[in-house]
């Protein structure tokens, strides 16, 4: 490889590249709402919670600053949409993990449940079990014992999730995954379950990371191409 073209080619990614990256969260979330038609950026302070997990350990939003966080809401005796929800849970937490993230992102889930304490604590642990959530970054959260039944549903709805207890074991409810930053704002709320979890996956990299996390990949491959080339002269 000559040495002028050698110089144009790199002239050309470095420009490349610097174009592409990310100058801020700004940009990343324009970037992604042309991707993905679920997602609702937002920067707020999220609604403060202090909570039990299956084991009556108390868990506040205070306890989690310096973590970005996701965090849902369902009903564990639903058997319709809180599945499906709690599999794209996974599925995120699969790519946090993927991502190296593991450490900078805890996922939280809070039961909305009214009824009793030991039959929702049960549930949460089968749910824990069934999608092999890893309790290492993944914390199930509910009412502890004299605290009132609607007590996690009223947090929902400080969260804009409203969910209806119509009797007979069932609740009617919105579903949405929440992003809290580092230092306690709402960040995004991704609507249903039909977004896609690498774009959910993208956003907490640049939470947790940086901005230029966000950045595509197309022009670091481009670059590695590239240094494979000058190797293999």
């Amino acid at each position: 490889m000559n040495n002028l073209f050698r110089t144009l080619l790199i002239a050309v990614v470095t420009l490349g590249s610097t174009h592409a990256m990310a100058h801020s969260m700004a940009d990343v979330e324009a970037s992604l709402n042309e991707k993905e038609r679920y997602a609702q950026f937002v920067d707020r302070p999220a609604p403060p919670f202090d909570l039990t997990d299956s084991d009556g350990n108390r868990l506040s939003l205070a306890d989690l600053k310096g973590k970005t966080v996701v965090l849902n809401f369902l009903y564990t005796r639903c058997t319709e949409a809180c599945p499906l929800h709690m599999n794209l849970i996974r599925q995120l937490q699969t790519g946090v993990e993927g991502e190296g993230l593991s450490d900078e992102v805890t996922f939280i889930t809070i039961a909305t449940d009214r009824e009793d304490i030991v039959g929702t604590r049960q549930n949460m642990r089968a749910y824990g079990a069934n999608f092999e959530l890893n309790p290492v970054n993944w914390h199930f959260l509910y009412r502890a014992e004299g605290e009132p039944p609607g007590l996690t549903s009223e947090l929902a709805k400080a969260y804009g999730v409203q969910f209806t207890d119509t009797g007979d074991g069932v609740q009617v409810h919105g579903v949405v995954t929440h992003v809290i930053d580092p230092t306690g704002r709402m960040r995004a709320r991704f609507h249903g379950l039909k977004f896609q979890p690498e774009h959910l996956v993208t956003y907490l990299k640049a939470i947790a990371i940086g901005p230029d996390a966000a950045d595509d990949g197309f022009w670091g491959r481009l670059h590695g191409r590239i240094e494979d080339l000058f190797q293999s002269e």
